[in-house]
């Protein structure tokens, strides 16, 4: 399917605008340090596309990168993959490195681990799609690295208060105040082949491929390696889905029938966190507490049908 690439519309994610100090020796990490990795992926016609953790940092949600790059691949691919990875000298097979992570399902899936020095990320971990429950030919969207200053909502449609008071950072509240995203060291492409494109999923195919491995592990109770339950708590929690015009949204349009069931029953299980406002009066000092929907809509945006901006509220 076609991909949408909004990172050709900005100028912050453009990875040409590294500055050429960066590419140098003494640097510990070089710019560019998965070119290989992607030039693999290209002789296999196979598209790096990124899913999980650093996937939904494009997609608005404040994760902490773990110690791995999440990758979708066909399982036809699979193996080719890890010959290729592993013949480049900067990836060697590896065991998962916790508990946690451990695939106990019958699909077949892959960890590499980075041979260089103090690599940025420690692990490559290859997804086939039917582990993932997620299609390499599924709808996406271009990004310039794998992983940026800040979380962006890329997609402006998830960003439903239409009076921004609440929501996670879009792409323009950077650029009207020229905040750059990308880290000056980058693992994108930057030395030898720029030209390879990173991809993440969109919300709705990525949300409804965790909601489908959840259900996956409910039915067999197996662990597939990865953590759905908490990256769709994380998706509820940063895209504020638990407002009640977002859930019906989300729900009637976004979410597969399939799935509807369980994404209902978890954001009416979400409790989020109420925002603190000290009011001082004449005789004392109250906290008051409230939801950030239940703030008052400045006269100046009671005219907006649609638009964004970040959210000043961090969420505990």
């Amino acid at each position: 399917m076609e991909s949408i690439r909004p990172s050709e519309q900005s100028p912050l994610l453009d990875t040409n605008n590294l500055n050429p100090e960066f590419i140098s020796n003494l640097w510990s990490v070089c710019p560019g340090y998965l070119d290989t990795a992607l030039s693999v992926f290209e002789r296999h016609g196979q598209p790096f596309i990124l899913v999980s953790t650093l996937a939904m940092i494009w997609s608005g949600s404040r994760n902490s990168p773990r110690k791995e790059i999440d990758v979708l691949v066909r399982p036809t691919h699979l193996q080719t993959l890890v010959d290729g990875l592993v013949e480049t000298n900067d990836w060697e097979i590896s065991e998962n490195y916790g508990q946690t992570t451990r695939n106990e399902t019958h699909v077949r899936d892959a960890w590499l681990e980075a041979t260089f020095s103090d690599p940025q990320f420690e692990y490559i971990r290859l997804w086939p799609e039917e582990l993932y429950h997620l299609f390499v030919g599924c709808h996406k969207i271009e990004v310039s690295d794998v992983y940026v200053r800040d979380s962006v909502l890329l997609e402006e449609e998830y960003y439903r208060d239409p009076c921004r008071r609440f929501g996670p950072p879009l792409l323009r509240y950077f650029e009207e105040r020229n905040l750059r995203l990308l880290l000056p060291i980058q693992a994108r492409a930057k030395i030898m082949r720029r030209d390879i494109p990173i991809f993440i999923p969109t919300i709705e195919g990525h949300l409804n491929a965790l909601l489908d491995q959840r259900r996956e592990q409910i039915r067999t109770n197996l662990d597939n390696g990865g953590a759905p339950e908490w990256q769709v708590r994380d998706f509820i929690r940063y895209l504020f889905l638990d407002w009640k015009p977002a859930r019906n949204w989300i729900l009637s349009t976004k979410v597969k029938e399939r799935n509807r069931e369980l994404m209902a029953e978890r954001i009416d299980k979400y409790r989020r966190k109420p925002l603190l406002k000290p009011v001082r009066t004449m005789a004392e000092i109250k906290v008051l507490s409230y939801m950030p929907w239940e703030r008052p809509i400045m006269p100046e945006s009671q005219y907006l049908a649609g638009g964004g901006g970040e959210s000043t509220d961090i969420q505990n």
